[in-house]
């Protein structure tokens, strides 16, 4: 499996590079006055931004992937038959585009009404508003119909197996380790119904003590039940810390 994480490491340099080329030629090629102190400063943002990136998010997850897949007391390794992946695939992808049809609803939905406002009842630049606003909603429903497909485009590329360890998840082809950089996990459960799964409860902090709440749900191969009761057990017991309110 590959280690996306890695490729995203070295993403993050091309990108630091790039600034560094273009802080060059602000500074040697653009006078101040016609933009290459702006050029320079966006570049020292983008050099900063993208090696931060690289240091708190990316290194160590591309380290964490690595040692998951790796580990020689793997708590479960787990391949999923391509037609039964398949499905649960297609599930999701019907999950996403729901998920976004509702959120669609509400944010476009916004948009149109103060769109209308603008026009009706602003007589200076209320028109130019309006169709501003109209097209940042049109933009929205474009990417809310074409990122479930996508999404789903990715997970089938991708090998049907989960690596489960101590140190962290690898699912989908992405990892997710049980603590980083504001972002960590506060609990494994094993659901039995509708369908047998391992929960993976994970946080990120927005912003101050903002905690945004996501799950990871992994599907449980037939007769690993125990197994996964297990699992959940050990990383609930061993690893995982609840959220530091």
């Amino acid at each position: 499996m590959e280690n996306t994480s890695r490729k995203r490491l070295y993403q993050c340099f091309i990108i630091a590079g790039v600034a560094a080329l273009l802080f060059y030629i602000g500074l040697t090629c653009i006078s101040c006055f016609d933009g290459g102190c702006a050029l320079m400063f966006l570049s020292i943002f983008l050099f900063f931004t993208a090696l931060a990136v690289a240091g708190l998010v990316y290194y160590p997850r591309a380290r964490i992937f690595d040692e998951v897949t790796t580990d020689t007391e793997i708590l479960a390794h787990w391949t999923y038959d391509p037609a039964w992946y398949a499905r649960i695939v297609e599930r999701e992808y019907h999950e996403h585009k729901e998920r976004n049809f509702a959120l669609l609803i509400i944010i476009d939905g916004m948009f149109l009404v103060f769109a209308i406002i603008f026009i009706a009842f602003v007589e200076d630049g209320g028109l130019v508003t309006g169709i501003i606003l109209i097209g940042i909603a049109v933009l929205l429903y474009i990417v809310a119909k074409i990122t479930p497909g996508y999404f789903r485009r990715l997970k089938e590329k991708v090998p049907p197996e989960v690596w489960i360890s101590r140190k962290g998840l690898v699912y989908e082809g992405s990892v997710y380790p049980y603590s980083g950089f504001l972002y960590g996990c506060n609990g494994v459960h094993f659901q039995d119904k509708p369908e047998k799964t391992l929960n993976f409860s994970f946080y990120q902090v927005t912003g101050g003590r903002i905690y945004d709440p996501f799950t990871i749900t992994v599907p449980v191969p037939e007769n690993e039940n125990v197994k996964a009761k297990e699992i959940a057990e050990i990383l609930n017991f061993y690893v995982i810390n609840e959220i530091p309110f």
